[in-house]
């Protein structure tokens, strides 16, 4: 697809030693002190456009980011801020060392890294086949824009924890007479933390693609990635992130990234140019600077979702409680789960009985939970899937994927683990103050407080 699609990414993106353990690449990958008069953090380089050493050098910049026959595009040097930034170089390198990716490249959203990949690699020709439940604003797109512009758009009847997606897969196929071109996959998947095994999908790419068919399996990694599972490394093409999440991490910035190999990866870079859908150099900082911190903010939220898991499993009005954890996971997830991720994370689930209603007076009795949308950052927030994320899903997927009326999603920040349990342990007791007829003691628990 030619040079134009490369302009402006690293062309270096692995630190020297390729050993450091994640912990030091989040703080040092991406940046050389050296080459900017020694700081010790990536300056913000807040510019539009570059200058050009001499006339020759800015032709060869431009026809190699127009793909002109025959151009070679210089080694170093930027033209403009749309082609590539400094600074989202830098936040580039640290996310590709991260996910152990050729490249990575940063948007200005996580919608727009998920459209603008999926534009660059389906087609009327090149289907694409997802498993679900995805977040809402994927659904949409894929059923409701993809199809509009001529691609075929089907869904994989995959049952929760995804055994089964080897038979989905062959049923599709049987059915339309076609592979796909791009399976897509969420797991754990928003908001019932279904899990698929990446490598099942892979492999069944691998043995159905041809020269002339390539079969690519993206992920949307934004629940764990890039430190607790790292799909690129059990066989998936390409990984997608709402950066929003845990790798900005603090609420303060909206962004997405896609990392993979080179020759993926020049693709979707190309379709960025030209849409247009970038991270700005102040953004890009930010992601550089709160990745430095995801390592130790994944370990703290991960051990209080636990706390908050035991106490939500031993409380009398929770129902069915959901994460990626083993205790809440089918036989067949759990072992996909210690397959390929290093950890659970902290985003969880659960269901109260008495639906719309009931969830609502527990989402509007919090104090310490923030009831807002978004996951992944250092304060708790609580929401509402069916009528909130995923309002635009239609009602009889939301039954099938078991996105009831009932059911609360968590995400857990860095508050004290007990301030969190005492305000969830508050909210509850609203249905039983209520004499709500939701309230079971069936669990034989009266207590609902835990010592953390």
């Amino acid at each position: 697809m030619g040079a134009v699609y490369v302009i402006g990414i690293a062309k270096e993106t692995k630190m020297k030693n390729a050993k450091l353990h994640p912990d030091t690449l989040a703080i040092h990958a991406g940046h050389r002190p050296a080459d900017h008069q020694g700081a010790v953090k990536p300056p913000i380089h807040a510019t539009s456009t570059f200058v050009f050493p001499t006339a020759e050098e800015g032709a060869a910049h431009m026809e190699a980011a127009y793909g002109v026959e025959g151009a070679v595009a210089p080694d170093s040097g930027y033209i403009y801020s749309r082609l590539g930034n400094p600074t989202r170089t830098a936040a580039e390198e640290r996310l590709a060392a991260l996910d152990g990716a050729d490249v990575s490249a940063f948007f200005s959203s996580g919608m727009a890294a998920i459209s603008t990949a999926l534009l660059a690699w389906s087609g009327p020709d090149r289907a694409v086949w997802y498993a679900p439940p995805l977040y809402g604003g994927t659904t949409h797109f894929l059923n409701e824009v993809l199809p509009v512009k001529g691609t075929p758009v089907e869904v994989l009847d995959v049952a929760p924890g995804g055994a089964d997606l080897v038979s989905a897969l062959e049923a599709k196929r049987l059915a339309t007479g076609t592979l796909p071109g791009i399976i897509f996959l969420e797991t754990p998947a928003n908001p019932t933390m279904q899990v698929v095994r990446i490598s099942t999908a892979a492999d069944w790419a691998r043995m159905h693609s041809t020269p002339e068919h390539r079969i690519l399996v993206f992920v949307d990694n934004t629940y764990l990635g890039p430190l607790m599972q790292r799909p690129l490394e059990v066989g998936a093409d390409l990984v997608l992130y709402s950066a929003t999440k845990y790798i900005g991490g603090h609420s303060d910035l909206i962004a997405g990234a896609a990392s993979g190999a080179a020759d993926i990866m020049e693709a979707v870079v190309g379709f960025r140019h030209f849409l247009g859908g970038m991270a700005d150099p102040w953004t890009s900082w930010l992601l550089a600077r709160s990745m430095e911190t995801l390592p130790i903010r994944f370990e703290r939220q991960q051990a209080t979702a636990k706390s908050i898991l035991d106490f939500l499993r031993a409380h009398p009005a929770v129902g069915t409680v959901r994460s990626a954890h083993a205790e809440d996971l089918s036989p067949d997830a759990a072992l996909a789960m210690a397959e390929q991720s290093s950890g659970a994370g902290s985003m969880l689930a659960f269901e109260v009985d008495g639906g719309r209603e009931a969830a609502f007076k527990v989402l509007n009795a919090f104090n310490v939970f923030s009831l807002a949308v978004s996951l992944g950052s250092t304060e708790s927030l609580a929401e509402h899937p069916a009528s909130m994320t995923h309002a635009g899903v239609p009602a009889d997927q939301k039954i099938q994927y078991g996105i009831t009326e009932g059911l609360i999603r968590l995400s857990i920040g860095l508050e004290h683990p007990g301030d969190l349990i005492a305000d969830l342990d508050a909210a509850l007791a609203v249905l039983r103050s209520t004499s709500s007829p939701y309230f079971s003691s069936s669990k034989g628990h009266e207590e609902t407080g835990i010592l953390v």
